[in-house]
């Protein structure tokens, strides 16, 4: 892996948080492959997160980029009240961590992601704190999102919780 590799995956990484909290949608849903999987697992105990989206709970699951742009839909649409209006949200990326890339050519890069998010109706200010897994894959020399996983470390938020607070 060259250092220009390695920088670009990181790149990302801070791209895909800028996207989000700029509410870019449609240049975030790019940063996934079509058949992307993004995955927020449950917890089974008190420090074990579910491991299988297929037959265990998630907080969120969402299996190709369709399901992400059905959710942007309907979480910018008008007839999601629980949605209305967006928050705004801070997003602080820490600690990226580059794994060598496997025999398929995928880099699965660390890190974790603490989101400030302030809701305009109540005007509470909360925080979700993840520890985070991406799958990279490059595509015409640029990487892009194949898998995101997010373990929620605070998973008992007192309000809404979709892709726009991971």
């Amino acid at each position: 892996m060259t250092e220009t590799t390695n920088t670009s995956l990181i790149e990302l990484l801070y791209t895909e948080a800028r996207c989000l909290d700029e509410q870019r949608w449609q240049e975030w849903l790019s940063l996934y492959e079509p058949d992307a999987v993004f995955w927020v697992p449950a917890w089974k105990d008190d420090h074990v997160a579910t491991d299988d989206p297929s037959c265990e709970i998630s907080l969120i699951y969402a299996a190709g980029r369709q399901r992400l742009e059905e959710r942007v839909k309907r979480a910018t649409g008008t007839k999601s009240l629980a949605s209305q209006p967006l928050p705004r949200t801070l997003r602080c990326i820490s600690n990226p961590m580059v794994v060598p890339a496997d025999a398929d050519g995928a880099w699965l890069v660390r890190s974790y992601c603490v989101t400030q998010i302030y809701d305009l109706r109540t005007e509470l200010l909360r925080t979700a704190a993840c520890r985070c897994e991406h799958t990279l894959v490059m595509r015409d020399g640029s990487p892009r999102i194949a898998r995101k996983k997010a373990v929620l470390i605070n998973d008992k938020v007192p309000t809404v919780l979709d892709f726009y607070c991971i």
